[in-house]
């Protein structure tokens, strides 16, 4: 690697370029046993080392050394390529396009050159070039840095340098971590900061910063989910410039940042949809408006199974747990099909809601700490008896349905009202509407569906499309069960009824679908 190359990159540049680089993941110490004591681990320790030397020596060098050896490092290696058509079909279709850690830094740096509005150095991007077909990963993708670097980074830029400063300084003189152990060596770090140098040596700032959310990560006290020490640090600050009377409310926005998911990556997420539609009138128009708002609004990855058989929806999730994937921030799994309360149907046979199609999903180790979203558009009956005297009523007039698996909506879009306006009642709800995995009706009951599609999919479409980039995914539901339960049914079972969805959360963190 050219060092004239090297040093035609800002100071303040080559700190947030190195941390851009580091895999998160592998940064904590109890964890090394579970992750392995590989190069990133080294990478870590020789990154927070640099990082030491450049506060206690005031200068740059050491972290300019530090890049022009790991971009060197990637020159060394050898990457073989085919000619391949790449789709997302292709992602899920090899057992053994694993990637290397020196083939992902390659991937991570061309997308870091990119950010930065650099052009990758000509060597690189020919490595880059032949990973993308070797490996079979579509040219869209621009996502191999992973979301909460970036959050770190966009923190970081939000700051002042006499934050940083006094950050260091209140965290180790807070009485709640003076005698935590995990942190000595961060405060050791704070003697040797010096409040001039970070003025006035130009990167210094951004060393100082991830230096310290590098020590945080390494002692297991910072990660993508639980950010609250970082939280600490910044009502710190706010508190200290309220005493000395600075300005403090470009500070009080980044608690709400992470209080969030970090949904920052290109594509955001995969959204899989397996949809049923053998004697299922309507679905190709469920599918079609849920396949448009992820794919077009949300802009995440969209993989369709029409009529998916057991072994299709086990295969995937085999295939889903590669690393090569792991860079997706968010999951979400779309089941619309027929139903019973336990299972549901797919091509040739049925499958368990939770142990069949909910759980192979969570337990991918890559999506540990990410939201995961489900949605099932199916039947919840009861096959030995049907449950509907409870929530049926006379009076009113009823939009005609069928009930082997869908529904529809109320206070929505112009669109929508047309469609359902005249059906809607306000003075009855479903006795289980007051009650996240989302499911279209409750336990033993039917859920709607005619010839448009379902009266479930269609409001929770038409209620993303509105709020779900503005407001929580609960609260979005909440609006959809609201809307589902304005609409009065009528089928060739039942006269009047009407449907209540449901859902049950354990999410931590607000789930907001980013604005594209």
């Amino acid at each position: 690697m050219d060092p004239m190359f090297i040093g035609t990159i800002p100071d303040n540049d080559l700190p947030k370029m190195l941390f851009l680089s580091i895999d998160p993941n592998k940064c904590g110490e109890s964890e090394s046993d579970y992750y392995g004591h590989g190069d990133s681990q080294d990478t870590v320790s020789r990154l927070l080392g640099k990082f030491e030397n450049a506060i206690q020596n005031k200068s740059l060098q050491p972290v300019r050394m530090e890049m022009q050896v790991r971009l060197f490092s990637l020159l060394s290696h050898e990457v073989h390529s085919d000619s391949f058509f790449n789709t997302l079909e292709s992602n899920f279709s090899e057992d053994h396009d694993q990637l290397s850690e020196t083939e992902e830094d390659i991937l991570e740096f061309h997308e870091i050159f990119e950010m930065f509005g650099y052009t990758t150095p000509e060597k690189i991007k020919k490595k880059y070039d032949a990973l993308i077909i070797s490996k079979r990963i579509p040219i869209s993708k621009h996502f191999f840095v992973y979301a909460e670097n970036k959050l770190m980074m966009d923190i970081c830029n939000k700051l002042s340098e006499n934050d940083v400063y006094q950050m260091y300084i209140l965290l180790c003189a807070s009485k709640d971590v003076e005698n935590d152990e995990r942190i000595k060596d961060l405060c050791a770090c704070v003697l040797k900061l010096d409040e001039n140098a970070i003025e006035k040596v130009k990167g210094l700032k951004e060393v100082a910063f991830f230096h310290l959310v590098l020590t945080l990560m390494r002692k297991n006290l910072l990660n993508r989910l639980y950010t609250h020490t970082l939280k600490f640090a910044l009502k710190n600050l706010i508190e200290y410039n309220k005493i000395e009377g600075k300005e403090y409310s470009y500070i009080s926005p980044l608690l709400d940042i992470l209080d969030q998911y970090p949904l920052i990556s290109r594509p955001t997420g995969l959204c899989i949809i397996f949809s049923v539609h053998k004697d299922r009138q309507g679905a190709e128009k469920d599918l079609l408006k849920v396949k448009n708002l992820f794919e077009k609004n949300f802009k995440y990855d969209v993989l369709v199974k029409i009529d998916p058989t057991a072994h299709d929806i086990k295969s995937i999730t085999t295939k889903l747990s590669a690393a090569r994937n792991k860079f997706y921030d968010s999951l979400v799994v779309f089941f619309m099909g027929h139903g019973s309360k336990s299972h549901l149907h797919v091509k040739n046979g049925t499958i368990h809601r939770r142990s069949d199609l909910i759980e192979p999903f969570t337990d991918i180790e890559w999506f540990f700490k990410k939201p995961k979203l489900f949605f099932i558009q199916a039947c919840a009956v009861r096959s030995e008896r049907r449950r509907t005297s409870s929530t049926s009523y006379s009076g009113g007039k009823g939009l005609g349905v069928d009930t082997d698996a869908l529904g529809w909506k109320a206070p929505a879009g112009k669109e929508w009202q047309t469609k359902f306006g005249d059906h809607t009642d306000f003075s009855h709800v479903n006795n289980f509407a007051d009650t996240l995995i989302s499911y279209a009706t409750m336990w033993y009951q039917e859920a709607a569906r005619s010839t448009e599609g379902s009266l479930y999919i269609d409001t929770l479409v038409d209620q993303l499309c509105e709020y779900g980039c503005r407001e929580s995914i609960e609260n979005v539901l909440r609006r959809v069960h609201y809307n589902v339960n304005t609409v009065s049914l009528s089928s060739a079972e039942h006269d009047l009824w009407k449907q209540a969805p449901y859902f049950e959360s354990s999410l931590q963190k607000a789930f907001i679908f980013p604005k594209n």
